[in-house]
């Protein structure tokens, strides 16, 4: 930081500037250029904005991950359909741990605290009487993402009045803070964005009883579905699903009772086949169609492979929950959905969970579990770090999980050494 500006990375153009066919293209046949030029990510210096009002504070970010919804971005992989809920150009990031550096006249007790913030754009955090969703503590259906003096967005990094995390200093409402325990770390703590979308989707989809779960994906959503599903179910029988052998490692240890191996997208219908009973049958054309199946799937995914996999082995009147951010998956066969008459349920971040003692927010319970002395060691997921002046580096890491191992990706900003493979 020098003086008064502070640098970020994110998008250096406005929305009409981001062409989605080249960014698809670019994306889907070059990755690896995608990862290492990407001409629309900039890292630049900007005004240290000042606080708004009394209840907000100006956060410095110790640690900030690349989420696969900024690489889907980034590569042009993401639907255009929220894209009136975006503005651009912005600086992106949000999943974050850091410092309270300076606070409002109202929140003077939160100076210096560690914090974890809640990077969801509610009707509090835009200064507006707050709507049915952010009332009852889910902000993130918010119906006035597009309104007030805020410009739109969701979510921080993704509204260009408001830094993202891949920054050196951001702004965060009263509403957005969650203080870190002490015995929590830094690694650990940047998790808790991920690992909480996780665990909403769990509490929102209870397994019911004699049921057996899949879980499709060992990215840190899939990992974070078989962490939550011990927190919360610890005698579910759960079957993971992952692409990479660091992957299996840690899909193990936190508590998978068995972990396939997928090879080339058949790992869904192998687990089927060997966990549940199910059999396979041939159509005329296509891939196999299962009788028999789990009776719960997770897809923390969210591609077209990934969803017709999960679809293709969920047992009749079974459930499908979606949080891998699938958005528009072509030629993907819904038959199986209404044929075996499937409950397909969405799931998005997190929020009060009126399911749980108290109805606490999603972060706050997370992290008292994972404070406690036996909790699984979540840091083991952080498993590259990188300098904002690395970035092309740590987007070509975080795009290329086979390659080089990776499963989340972080901006160090406490540091300055290169990032390790």
């Amino acid at each position: 930081m020098d003086g008064g500006q502070a640098r970020g990375l994110g998008l250096r153009v406005g929305a009409s500037g981001l062409n989605q066919r080249a960014l698809r293209l670019v994306g889907g046949r070059i990755p690896a250029l995608t990862g290492g030029w990407m001409p629309w990510l900039a890292l630049s210096s900007y005004p240290i904005p000042g606080l708004p009002g009394p209840d907000w504070v100006r956060v410095r970010p110790l640690l900030a991950g690349i989420c696969g919804s900024d690489t889907s971005l980034l590569t042009g992989r993401a639907s255009p359909i929220l894209s009136p809920f975006a503005s651009f150009p912005a600086i992106l990031g949000h999943e974050v741990v850091g410092v309270v550096e300076e606070a409002g006249s109202a929140l003077e007790a939160w100076a210096g605290a560690r914090v974890v913030v809640d990077p969801i754009i509610s009707c509090f955090v835009r200064g507006l009487d707050p709507c049915p969703a952010c009332r009852d503590g889910l902000p993130a259906l918010c119906r006035h993402a597009a309104d007030g003096s805020i410009s739109p967005g969701m979510l921080i990094g993704y509204c260009r009045d408001l830094p993202g995390a891949w920054s050196e200093a951001m702004l965060a409402h009263a509403s957005q803070l969650h203080r870190v325990p002490d015995s929590l770390s830094d690694e650990a703590a940047v998790l808790v964005e991920p690992l909480a979308c996780s665990l909403h989707a769990v509490l929102a989809a209870p397994r019911l009883p004699g049921e057996t779960v899949l879980v499709v994906g060992g990215g840190t959503i899939g990992l974070g579905v078989v962490l939550a599903l011990r927190m919360v179910d610890p005698e579910a029988d759960v079957t993971a699903v992952v692409r990479h052998p660091l992957q299996a490692a840690l899909a193990d240890r936190l508590g998978a009772n068995r972990v396939v191996l997928d090879r080339g997208g058949d790992g869904p219908q192998r687990a089927a086949l060997e966990v549940t009973g199910a059999r396979a049958h041939r159509p005329i054309v296509g891939d196999d169609v299962l009788t028999g199946g789990f009776g719960l799937v997770f897809d923390g995914v969210g591609s077209r492979g990934s969803v017709d996999a999960s679809l293709r082995v969920v047992a009749p009147r079974g459930r499908l929950v979606l949080l891998g951010t699938a958005g528009e998956l072509e030629h993907l066969d819904l038959t199986l959905a209404w044929a075996r008459e499937l409950r397909v349920i969405g799931s998005y971040v997190y929020g009060r969970e009126a399911s749980l003692p108290g109805a606490p927010h999603t972060f706050d319970h997370l992290m008292d579990r994972l404070a406690q002395a036996d909790a699984p060691r979540v840091a083991d997921l952080v498993t590259h770090r990188f300098g904002l002046d690395e970035w092309r580096r740590a987007m070509g890491v975080a795009t290329g999980r086979g390659r080089h191992a990776s499963v989340k990706v972080v901006f160090d900003h406490a540091t300055a050494y290169a990032g390790r493979d």
